[in-house]
């Protein structure tokens, strides 16, 4: 069966959309989703589904929560592969190694915008700190991510898509788990 990386957006953040990462992996494995992983408490998913497209893993996942939890959470999903591409991609590999929470993936949850990617890489704010690359964009927060303009509703205007952030480590320590 292939693996997937399921990416939950605004889930047990400030005591909103609680979702207990335990019993989502019962109700995972309930569900004909194998070898489930989770990762830390923010909505980080790894399982085998012989499901064979991003989308039908978003929506089955979509709707699994929202039956088991009462809440409407988008799912962002990815293969191991993808997420390789992510890591090898990096235009911020400095960062990485210096600054490893302060570097941010936003995996969106459709294509952005060209124009807005375009903006985005000439605009004086971010061309140096931002780099959509596909159905991912890069965020090195030199000075921090907490007071920030670059939010991600800044984001879902200028790229037309919504998405879901992680750090770098929380990057790496998803793919490890992958394998």
């Amino acid at each position: 069966m292939p693996t997937w990386i399921a990416l939950l957006r605004a889930v047990n953040v400030g005591g909103r959309n609680m979702v207990s990462m335990p019993r989502l992996r019962e109700a995972l494995a309930a569900d004909s989703f194998g070898e489930v992983q989770t990762y830390v408490q923010s909505g980080n998913i790894v399982v085998q589904s012989p499901l064979r497209s991003s989308v039908a893993v978003e929506k089955r996942i979509g709707a699994l929560i929202a039956k088991e939890f009462d809440l409407t959470v988008p799912v962002v999903a990815r293969t191991p592969a993808q997420l390789a591409e992510v890591i090898d991609g990096n235009p911020y590999p400095a960062a990485a190694d210096e600054r490893p929470k302060m570097l941010h993936v936003t995996f969106l949850a459709g294509d952005p915008a060209a124009d807005g990617v375009t903006a985005l890489h000439g605009d004086e704010l971010t061309k140096r700190c931002c780099r959509v690359a596909g159905r991912h964009l890069y965020v090195d927060y030199v000075d921090g991510v907490h007071g920030s303009k670059l939010t991600p509703v800044f984001f879902a205007r200028r790229l037309g898509v919504e998405g879901t952030a992680r750090n770098w480590r929380t990057v790496l320590a998803i793919a490890e788990l992958a394998g």
